[in-house]
């Protein structure tokens, strides 16, 4: 599978995770408020069919309620309600107290009073109702339930919905990996079908481009016309560009197949690069570019030796390229744990930071008119990234404007 559709699934199941996860956690958070607002209803119904049993058997004393005979009865039968149950008088003065330990402040405003109330050690729902004789305000019965059963079930309602998160990330992992695959495949399909497309279509023109630079060649060394010789010139030039243009493709359809590479040998990384660069010196040296070699240490690696070399020259050409006259190469090879790090970096042009998250895309050029000068067709890089990828190693680049470039490559190294 080549490595752009498993990216492409692990995108899909990250983002399919995310989506689903966020959901869930909203679904959640609703259910954690639908439960709580649940419960406080249930709360004010048991202390309004409370309030609706107790109002009635309250006697007034003195001017003031008083729930004393209500006390001497109650137990006769069950008592199915544990609130505190508490009596003021008209001026907000605690006179009676039922039942469990509470607050004992009136919380209220001469109105029927529904509110929660959260001190250090108490969290109460009170319920507070004015109480009348004649019209005359005689007192307040306030009833106060508290909400530790209710803040418990919540409580363990958020951990119960916290701990089911694992599992269903698990499971949801799973299923976004399973569904991505599915989703894939017609765009693997298709994209098999446009491999399998350019590798043939790169394959047919070969040969046609090199029967043109065979007979342009053969035809200029006939033809003493300079004004023709020109023109045929123009056609070779061309042609050779197209040629190249062509073995760019095929390399690029081998590199993306899944069988490429299948073949591999132990490969001396600083070895063949030490060759590559010393094959470079004279064109570097004809350009007035200096190219510096660096500490290479030695490291083996499992892989393809054209493909590797094509790698190296690929990143010289390119710096080559986009550094002017005056200018330095350096290229060094250094082991940083189990992997070796191919370093080349540039004392050129730079890249912008919007370009440098294309450089890697087929046929980019972040300065077109330069790299058409240079006679470039936006593969290289491409090309590299693919060899990169296809011995299981990642590129860094780090550049800016004016400040050159550093390409860093990283390899396995043989185990």
């Amino acid at each position: 599978m080549p490595v752009i559709f498993r990216n492409l699934r692990w995108q899909l199941a990250f983002w399919f995770i995310i989506l689903t996860m966020t959901v869930y956690i909203i679904a959640a958070v609703l259910g954690c408020l639908i439960f709580k607002t649940a419960m406080s209803h249930f709360v004010d119904y048991e202390l309004t069919a409370l309030t609706n049993e107790l109002v009635p058997v309250i006697d007034v004393i003195d001017g003031h309620p008083s729930l004393q005979r209500w006390k001497k009865n109650v137990f006769k039968g069950p008592f199915r309600y544990l609130p505190m149950i508490q009596l003021y008088d008209q001026d907000g003065k605690l006179i009676e107290a039922y039942g469990p330990p509470g607050i004992p402040i009136l919380f209220s405003s001469g109105k029927h009073t529904r509110k929660d109330i959260q001190e250090e050690t108490y969290h109460v729902r009170v319920h507070s109702v004015p109480l009348r004789d004649d019209h005359k305000l005689i007192g307040y019965l306030q009833l106060e339930l508290s909400l530790k059963n209710v803040d418990g079930a919540l409580y363990n309602f958020a951990v119960t919905m916290g701990l089911i998160a694992p599992f269903l990330l698990v499971g949801f992992g799973l299923a976004g990996y399973f569904f991505s695959s599915k989703a894939a495949k017609p765009i693997e399909e298709s994209f098999a079908v446009l491999q399998r497309f350019m590798a043939d279509a790169s394959h047919e023109l070969n040969t046609p481009i090199s029967i043109i630079l065979a007979n342009a060649e053969s035809i200029e060394a006939d033809i003493e016309n300079e004004s023709v010789k020109a023109r045929l010139a123009t056609i070779s030039g061309s042609a050779e560009r197209m040629n190249s243009l062509v073995g760019d493709l095929m390399l690029l359809a081998k590199m993306e197949n899944s069988l490429v590479l299948s073949e591999k040998s132990i490969i001396e990384l600083d070895k063949l690069i030490t060759i590559v660069v010393s094959d470079f010196r004279e064109l570097f040296k004809a350009q007035s570019v200096e190219l510096k070699e660096n500490t290479l240490e030695p490291a083996q690696i499992f892989g393809d030796a054209e493909s590797l070399k094509r790698l190296i020259i690929n990143l010289l050409q390119n710096a080559l390229k986009y550094t002017d006259k005056g200018g330095v190469v350096e290229v060094s090879l250094k082991t940083v744990g189990n992997q070796s790090r191919l370093t080349i970096s540039d004392t050129g042009v730079g890249i912008s930071t919007e370009n440098l998250s294309h450089i890697f895309d087929r046929f980019y050029r972040a300065d077109p008119s330069r790299s058409r000068a240079a006679g470039g067709a936006g593969l290289g890089l491409s090309i590299v990234k693919a060899i990169v990828e296809a011995h299981k190693g990642h590129i860094n680049v780090e550049s800016s404007p004016g400040a050159g470039s550093t390409f860093s490559i990283y390899l396995p190294l043989k185990s």
